[in-house]
């Protein structure tokens, strides 16, 4: 049974240039490794069975292992290490394993909890929660539409306000699907953390934080492998999207009281 050399070992194994230096070794295996940390599920038999001995995962493996990761955001602060590794690994056109990221995140889904995402709610539900709102969500995601209305219009179930029909998402143009999420990343930053902050704190850092609990918490399934898959696309804003809602403030609606 081959044991498995994986995370920054592995990548500086592969690349002189690696974004760091290794610091632990990390193995997935059925049998303790001296010197490292090891991981084993039963599920990695098929994949790790061939011959025997160590060795280190590929670059596509690395990859497949690091975007399998990327749904939790977990309290080991690994998430933007992995993403960084993904970024750079991209760079030399390494890509996600279908098969094998399917099974990773059904490994790291009995260990890490389910995605806990109701898609099903309404908006009078969907957006009671525990954030300060000033203004109306639905006019926030109108303030920063790439065209004269905000694309999840376009792609909402028939007669919902929140729900999205997937086949409608998955129909769009590429450039159109990473639109749709954009206005969401940039919709989520403003309301979160750039409106409440009275337009202070960093835009940078208020659309990174935004793209990350996307990812982690209000997606899931298609949408958020979309996210991960592109993430080379989405690491960073493409346009100045705070300007954008600044130039189109007449469109925002204040909650009462606010």
């Amino acid at each position: 049974m081959t044991a498995l050399v994986i995370g920054s070992t592995a990548l500086a194994f592969w690349y002189t240039d690696a974004v760091r230096e290794p610091k632990d070794t990390d193995v997935f295996s059925p049998t303790p490794v001296d010197d490292a940390d090891v991981f084993w599920d039963d599920d990695f038999k098929e994949w790790l069975s061939d011959e025997p001995g160590a060795r280190y995962a590929t670059p596509h493996e690395l990859m497949t292992i690091k975007a399998s990761h990327a749904y939790w955001d977990l309290r080991n602060g690994s998430w933007s290490k992995h993403m960084g590794d993904m970024l750079f690994m991209k760079k030399f056109g390494v890509r996600i394993i279908p098969e094998l990221h399917d099974m990773l995140y059904k490994v790291w889904e009995r260990r890490y909890g389910a995605k806990q995402v109701d898609l099903t709610q309404e908006a009078a539900d969907f957006f009671n929660d525990a954030v300060k709102r000033i203004y109306d969500h639905d006019s926030i995601h109108d303030s920063v539409a790439y065209g004269e209305r905000p694309l999840y219009e376009s792609v909402l179930k028939d007669g919902a306000s929140v729900q999205v029909d997937m086949s409608k998402v998955r129909a769009l143009s590429y450039d159109d699907q990473l639109r749709l999420f954009r206005e969401e990343i940039y919709a989520t930053a403003l309301e979160r953390k750039v409106i409440p902050s009275d337009y202070t704190c960093s835009p940078r850092w208020a659309y990174a934080w935004a793209l990350r609990r996307t990812i982690t918490s209000l997606t899931k399934g298609w949408s958020a492998r979309f996210i991960v898959d592109n993430y080379d696309q989405f690491y960073r804003p493409d346009t100045d999207y705070v300007a954008r809602h600044l130039s189109r403030a007449a469109r925002l609606i204040p909650l009462e009281g606010k």
